[in-house]
């Protein structure tokens, strides 16, 4: 292979292996959380009394009833949830995500959104609003086993310790099973990454050599 050839392959290699890595957003895990309105029982009951279903990594289907609804935390009677998160420190907080979904009955509604922030959990400031329209369109048949999508309200580009996410429901249920977390920065690379820019550079410097 010729010198140029190779130092062309050597810096191709190293590129590569940059818009490979740091492509995702590092999520961000609370220390804890709670809720201000109790949880309720309709089909199934949908409690949280450990305060994990939100954070627990484990989703529920589009359909509700799947699974008799044991992933989902849920409300009834039109009313607005505070969900307080606490990171145990001031963390850089960029986008949230809300796990919820809506059937074809006009039961089980998406919810509004809004995010607040605060240092000392007393003091709240609002950030981002998400309004969701009470439209049938959103609906899915209650035994689908489909994923789910997630009401995302990204660039809060906040920094605190507490934030509340506050679901206002927009019919006579509203269901939550996961709220995620992301700073918004490049996450590490894998090590498959790590492993094009260790070539990429072994491959510079043997053209160095030569």
């Amino acid at each position: 292979m010729s010198l140029p050839t190779l130092r062309q392959l050597a810096l191709a290699t190293i590129i590569t292996g940059l818009l490979q890595g740091g492509a995702a957003a590092a999520p961000i895990n609370p220390a804890s959380y709670s809720f201000d309105q109790a949880t309720d029982c309709g089909t199934w009951c949908y409690h949280d009394p450990a305060y994990t279903k939100l954070t627990d990594g484990v989703l529920g289907k589009a359909g509700w009833a799947v699974n008799d609804g044991q992933e989902w935390a849920g409300w009834a009677y039109d009313r607005t949830v505070n969900v307080d998160f606490d990171f145990g420190t001031r963390r850089l907080i960029d986008t949230v995500r809300v796990g919820s979904t809506q059937d074809s009955h006009a039961d089980v509604m998406l919810p509004s959104v809004t995010v607040f922030s605060s240092d000392d959990g007393a003091t709240w400031s609002q950030i981002l609003s998400l309004s969701v329209a009470a439209t049938p369109a959103n609906g899915v048949d209650p035994s689908s086993s489909a994923p789910h999508g997630f009401l995302t309200l990204p660039g809060l580009g906040t920094e605190a310790r507490y934030l509340r996410v506050a679901a206002t429901a927009n019919g006579p249920w509203l269901l939550i099973d996961e709220v995620q977390f992301d700073d918004g920065l490049s996450a590490i690379p894998e090590p498959v990454t790590l492993a094009l820019l260790g070539l990429g550079l072994a491959a510079l410097g043997l053209v160095r050599r030569r």
